[in-house]
């Protein structure tokens, strides 16, 4: 019997720090159910109709209560992960230079706090998928393939 397999479209926002370059990053409660304890960037998946930038913005205003217009938004990477779980995720990533206000955590319920990281350097303790986003906007990389490291025996690609 073959595992089921189905697709989500998720959205990403690199809220890149002016200064040092540094990318916001969320940690998650130790209850979730798809990142306990680790950090992702800000974003998710797409909502019912939505466009990408829409989702992306929306994301931003939600996670860490910072407000823009979609022509803020500047295209940086495409992704595609394969999770353990049967998962697929394609994932259009967003970098934003420019923002008014100070991001906060606007949903305490599922992050336990906000993180500036360097994309170059990603924590270890960053969710195998924003490891990759994180080191492939270092290299400038705009598409890649990631499979879950438990279905490499450990590395993530």
């Amino acid at each position: 019997m073959s595992a089921v397999h189905r697709s989500i479209g998720n959205v990403m926002v690199l809220l890149q720090r002016p200064g040092d370059g540094r990318i916001l990053t969320v940690r998650h409660q130790a209850s979730s159910w798809h990142s306990p304890g680790m950090l992702t960037v800000v974003g998710g998946r797409l909502e019912g109709g939505e466009f990408l930038d829409e989702g992306a913005v929306r994301e931003l205003a939600e996670e860490v209560g910072i407000h823009i217009g979609p022509d803020r938004l500047r295209f940086c990477q495409l992704l595609h992960f394969h999770a353990a779980d049967g998962e697929r995720v394609i994932g259009a990533a967003f970098t934003v230079r420019e923002w008014e206000g100070t991001p906060y955590n606007r949903e305490p319920g599922t992050h336990t706090e906000l993180v500036w990281v360097d994309p170059a350097a990603p924590p270890p303790d960053c969710h195998p998928f924003t490891h990759a986003v994180l080191t492939h906007f270092a290299t400038g990389r705009l598409y890649a393939n990631v499979i879950a490291p438990e279905l490499l025996g450990g590395e993530a690609g």
